[in-house]
C-alpha cells in the first residue's frame, strides 16, 4: 500500500510530472529536477540542524561567506570576495561581494552578517527563537562582529584558532535575511531567505520541498528552473520511482540495490569517497557502561569486516578511528581494534565480577528509522550489532526511532548504546574529534558528544590542536587524543563508506562533492 500511495502522489505533482515511457524506458524531461531521499528534513533556519536532510536543502538555499571549491574541499571565496588577517591571527576582516541580493529582494550586506552570526554566539539574541544550535562550540572563540562599512564585516577572535575559516565556511554559517527572520519570526525555520541559487518556494512536510531558480542570483545561474525534494524512507520505493522515471536523482540506497541499478539502461552510478564515519556510541555515564573493560568488550565482539559484507555488499572501509583515512590526522599509529569473541566474553564477565552486576546486561540500542550516507541500513546494523552482543553476555533491545527523535534523544542521553555517524561539514579532524568526543559538546541543546565522554587530558589536546597553527604539530596531537580515545573506548568507529547515488541519464553537470554536500546548482537536463 505505501508503494501504492507513493506512486499515486507522483502523478499529482502538477508541473513537476514527466512523461515516461513503458518498460522503464528514459523518461522525457521537463525543467524540474526531482531528488528523492531517504527522509525529510526537520528544520531549514542554518544554525538549528545537524540532519542531513536539512542540510541538503540549506546548502541549495543559503551561502556562507567563504565556500568549498566545486569539486575539492579547497576553501574559496563565497559570498565574501576576499578577506585578510592580522598578524596576530585574532582579527579577520571579510570584503563583501557588491550587488548580491537574498531571496526577498533586500540587499547581503555587512549588518546582515553581523545579524546572522550575533544569531549563532549571542544566548540571548532577540531573535533566536529555538535554543537548539547544533555548532554553537564551533563559534565561541568569537569575541564580536562588526560592520565596519556596508560592504565590509570584521572578527575578532579571543585567540588564534586554526579552524575560524573553516567554521565560517559551514552551512551553519549560511548568511540569513534578517528582514526575512523578523517577518516569520519562530517559523522562519518553514519559510527560508538566503542568497542562493535556489529560493525557497513551499514545503508540504513527508511530502515534498519545492525550490525555484533564482534569477536575481549573483553568479552562474541554476541549470533547472525547480527543484523538488521528496521523502521516501523505503529504498524499494525509491529504486522504483528512478526506474520509472518519477525521480531523477536517488541517494541513501542500500549499497546491493546500486550495484543492481548500474546495469538498469537509462541509469548511471556515481561515486566519491565519503569523509564520514558510521559508529557506535556507548552512554559513558550509565552503568555498566562507564566502566572501559565493558566498552571494550562491546569493540571487541563485533566483526566489523563481517559487519561490511553483510550490511555494505562490500562498499565500506573498516574504520580504525573516528577520522576517515581520506583527512589529514587520521591517527595512522593508533592500533586496529581486534574481533575476539572469547577475549570480550572474558572481559565482560571480568567486569561484571569487579563492580557486581549479573550477566546477562540488559541494554537498549538505539537506531534511526531513516539512512544515512554512513548508514544506509540501519535496522540491519542494529539486528548484526544486537547478534554480536548477545554471544558474549549482553540482552540487547532494539529501540527504533525516527530519525529527528533518534538524535534528540540520544543528545539528551536517553540511550545505552546507539547507532550514529557523521559527515564532515570541514575538512578538518577537529570537525570529528572535536565535535563528537570534546566534553563540551555534552548539553541537551544539540551537543554532538553522545557518548557524553568526558577525559580531561583529551580534552586538553583536542583544545591545544584547535588553537595550534601548524599542521604537522596539530596533527601529533589529534594522535595522542586519538589513542587515549582507543583506551577508553567510548566509542566504536565501524566503517567509513563512499557516496553512492544512482540518476537518470539525462541529468547532466551534477557532481558528487567530496563534502558529500548536495549542491545541485550545477544540474542541468541533456539536451533532447
Amino acid at each position: 500500500m505505501e508503494l501504492l500511495r507513493a506512486l499515486k502522489f507522483f502523478s499529482l505533482l502538477l508541473g513537476v510530472v514527466l512523461l515516461t515511457g513503458c518498460g522503464g524506458g528514459s523518461p522525457v524531461a521537463t525543467d524540474t529536477l526531482i531528488y528523492g531521499r531517504g527522509g525529510d528534513a526537520n528544520a531549514l533556519d542554518p544554525i538549528h540542524t545537524d540532519i542531513g536532510e536539512s542540510v541538503k536543502v540549506i546548502v541549495n538555499i543559503f551561502e556562507p561567506l567563504v565556500a568549498y571549491d566545486t569539486e575539492t574541499v579547497d576553501l574559496v571565496p563565497g559570498v565574501a570576495e576576499s578577506w585578510e588577517t592580522s598578524e596576530d591571527g585574532r582579527e579577520w576582516t571579510f570584503k563583501l561581494r557588491p550587488n548580491v541580493k537574498f531571496h526577498d529582494g533586500t540587499p547581503l550586506n555587512a549588518e546582515a552578517v553581523v545579524f546572522t552570526f550575533e544569531r549563532i554566539i549571542d544566548a540571548d539574541h532577540p531573535y533566536v527563537f529555538n535554543n537548539i544550535i547544533p555548532y554553537y562550540a564551533s563559534y565561541t572563540e568569537i569575541e564580536k562582529v562588526e560592520a565596519v562599512d556596508d560592504l565590509t564585516v570584521k572578527f575578532t577572535l579571543k585567540q588564534p584558532q586554526a579552524t575560524f575559516l573553516s567554521a565560517v565556511a559551514m552551512f551553519s554559517s549560511g548568511i540569513v535575511s534578517p528582514t526575512a527572520v523578523k517577518k516569520y519570526g519562530a517559523d522562519f525555520t518553514r519559510h527560508p531567505v538566503g542568497t542562493g541559487p535556489f529560493k525557497f518556494e513551499h514545503w508540504k512536510p513527508k511530502q515534498e520541498i519545492l525550490m525555484s531558480r533564482f534569477d536575481d542570483y549573483w553568479g552562474e545561474k541554476a541549470g533547472v528552473a525547480r527543484l523538488v525534494m521528496v521523502p521516501s524512507e523505503e529504498s524499494s520505493i525509491r529504486v522504483t520511482q528512478l526506474k520509472r522515471g518519477e525521480i531523477h536523482i536517488a541517494d541513501n540506497l542500500p549499497p546491493a540495490e546500486v550495484d543492481s541499478l548500474e546495469k538498469v539502461p537509462g541509469i548511471v552510478i556515481q561515486s566519491t569517497p565519503g569523509i564520514n564515519v558510521g559508529y557506535l556510541t556507548m552512554q559513558t555515564r550509565k552503568p555498566p557502561l562507564d566502566q572501559p573493560k565493558v566498552r571494550q568488550a562491546i569493540a571487541m565482539a563485533i566483526d566489523r569486516d563481517r559487519l561490511i559484507e553483510v550490511a555494505y555488499a562490500g562498499h565500506a572501509e573498516k574504520a580504525k578511528t573516528m577520522v576517515p583515512p581520506t583527512l589529514w590526522g587520521h591517527g595512522e599509529n593508533v592500533p586496529e581494534r581486534p574481533y575476539d569473541v572469547k577475549k570480550a566474553k572474558a572481559l565482560l564477565e571480568e567486569a561484571a565480577q569487579e563492580n557486581g552486576f549479573k550477566l546477562p546486561v540488559k541494554l537498549e540500542l538505539f537506531v534511526m528509522d531513516q539512512p544515512r550516507p554512513y548508514m544506509q541500513q540501519p535496522r540491519q546494523t542494529a539486528i548484526f550489532i544486537k547478534d554480536a552482543l548477545e554471544k558474549i553476555g549482553f540482552d540487547i533491545e532494539i529501540i527504533t526511532n525516527d530519525i529527528g527523535q533518534h538524535f534528540q534523544r540520544m543528545t539528551r542521553g536517553e540511550h545505552q548504546l546507539g547507532l550514529s555517524g557523521w559527515s564532515a561539514d570541514i575538512a578538518d579532524p577537529h570537525n570529528f574529534l572535536h565535535t563528537l568526543l570534546h566534553s563540551t559538546n555534552i548539553n541537551e541543546i544539540g551537543g554532538n558528544n553522545l557518548s557524553q565522554y568526558k577525559n580531561e587530558q583529551v580534552d586538553e589536546l583536542l583544545d591545544a590542536a584547535q588553537f595550534e597553527l601548524e599542521q604537522d604539530k596539530r596533527a601529533e596531537l589529534y594522535e595522542k587524543a586519538q589513542m587515549l580515545i582507543y583506551e577508553d573506548s567510548p566509542v566504536l568507529p565501524l566503517v567509513h563508506v563512499p557516496v553512492r547515488i544512482a540518476e537518470r541519464d539525462i541529468v547532466e553537470g551534477y557532481k558528487l562533492h567530496p563534502s558529500s554536500q548536495t549542491r545541485l546548482k550545477t544540474a542541468k537536463f541533456a539536451e533532447p
